[in-house]
């Protein structure tokens, strides 16, 4: 068992909100889940392209973690499982919306890699066409243009900087999958990319910077 002084102040300052927050401490459990509200409506804002649906999605997903924190054991790091909870609604809204079209709709989980996705063999988007602030948009709209199951590693790296670990947790699919899903997703975003550069000479400079 590890000595609590070796636990960094920040995670044993959670852990302790967590107890209190197990106990009916109202303030605690805001306290605790403060840090997580902007990132949870972020990654609903990504996925679902809808600030209303977003907020409702943060506050049901904050509902979730409230009621079902008496489960939490801490067997994985406590933002796994909120990230684990966000992506299972998520899940969820995508599959009520996409229930009339069912044939569009991909679940999160592991599967046959080799027949839903393919796409040509390019290399990731080069480092500087995330970096200005002037493509920020259209990169945006360029995840929301993939399935569900690639879009969400793409938002949970891109957007939230989890690591590959975290978010094989978070979407509780190996790390290998992780990696996999995100090398077609970046190959998909840079070949509509490729096919943009004609109407976007900026772009195009970008993309061929290497």
């Amino acid at each position: 068992m590890k000595n609590n002084n070796s636990i960094p102040f920040e995670q044993r300052e959670e852990l302790l909100l967590i107890k209190k927050s197990k106990n009916g401490d109202t303030a605690a459990f805001e306290r605790l889940v403060e840090p997580y509200s902007k990132r949870i409506y972020n990654i609903g804002l990504k996925m679902l392209n809808s600030r209303e649906d977003a907020a409702d999605m943060a506050q049901e997903v904050l509902l979730k973690i409230y009621r079902n924190l008496d489960r939490f054991r801490g067997e994985a790091a406590f933002s796994t499982w909120v990230y684990r909870i966000s992506v299972n609604t998520c899940r969820d809204i995508l599959r009520s919306s996409y229930r009339q079209h069912e044939h569009l709709f991909t679940d999160f989980g592991e599967e046959s890699e080799q027949t839903e996705f393919e796409v040509a063999d390019y290399s990731a988007m080069p480092e500087k066409l995330y970096e200005d602030k002037e493509c920020a948009d259209y990169l945006l709209a360029l995840i929301q243009g993939l399935t569900p199951k690639y879009r969400i590693v793409m938002v949970l790296r891109e957007v939230s900087g989890l690591s590959y670990q975290e978010i094989a947790a978070a979407v509780n699919i190996s790390v290998g999958t992780v990696k996999s899903r995100l090398n077609r997703a970046r190959a998909s975003m840079r070949e509509r990319a490729m096919a943009d550069t004609e109407h976007n000479p900026y772009l195009a400079r970008l993309i061929n910077s290497q």
